[in-house]
C-alpha cells in the first residue's frame, strides 16, 4: 500500500503518474489524501483497468468540484470519499486563521501561489505592486 501524503507544488504536480505506478509492485493499493493534482487520474484509471493496481482510494480529485466524472469512477476497485477531514472545529479554525494570514500576506505582496485556487488570475510578479 502506498499513501501519498504531501503538498501540491512545482514539484509535486503530477508526480503520480504512469511510470511511478508501473514501478509499484503488482496488485499494490494506492491511496491519495494530500492533493488531488498529484496523481495523473488517467494513468490511475490504466493501472486500475490493467490490474496492475489492486484497487485505489482517493479522498481528492483533480478537479473539484468535479465537472464532469472521470473515467476511473467506473472502475469497482477504487473508492472515492469526500475531503473533509478538516472539517472539525479546530481544523475549521485553523482554516480561518490560515486564510486570514494567507490575505495579510497577499496584501503585503507575498503570495503563496498554491494558496490560490485561482492561479490563473494572478500576475506574473505573483501579487500586487508595492507603492
Amino acid at each position: 500500500i502506498v499513501t501519498v501524503h504531501i503538498p501540491a507544488n512545482d514539484k509535486t504536480r503530477g508526480l503520480v503518474d504512469a511510470s511511478f505506478l508501473a514501478a509499484m509492485k503488482k496488485g499494490a493499493i494506492l491511496i491519495n489524501t494530500a492533493r488531488g493534482t498529484l496523481v495523473d487520474e488517467a494513468a490511475l484509471e490504466a493501472a486500475l483497468r490493467s490490474g496492475h493496481l489492486a484497487a485505489a482510494g482517493l479522498d481528492v480529485l483533480r478537479d473539484e468540484p468535479m465537472v464532469e466524472p472521470p473515467a476511473m469512477l467506473a472502475h469497482d476497485n477504487l473508492i472515492v470519499t469526500p475531503h473533509v477531514a478538516a472539517s472539525t472545529a479546530e481544523g475549521l479554525r485553523r482554516m480561518g486563521w490560515d486564510s486570514a494570514g494567507n490575505v495579510i500576506d497577499f496584501l503585503a505582496g507575498n503570495v503563496d501561489r498554491d494558496a490560490v485556487v485561482n492561479g490563473e488570475v494572478l500576475a506574473e510578479d505573483d501579487g500586487p505592486q508595492k507603492q
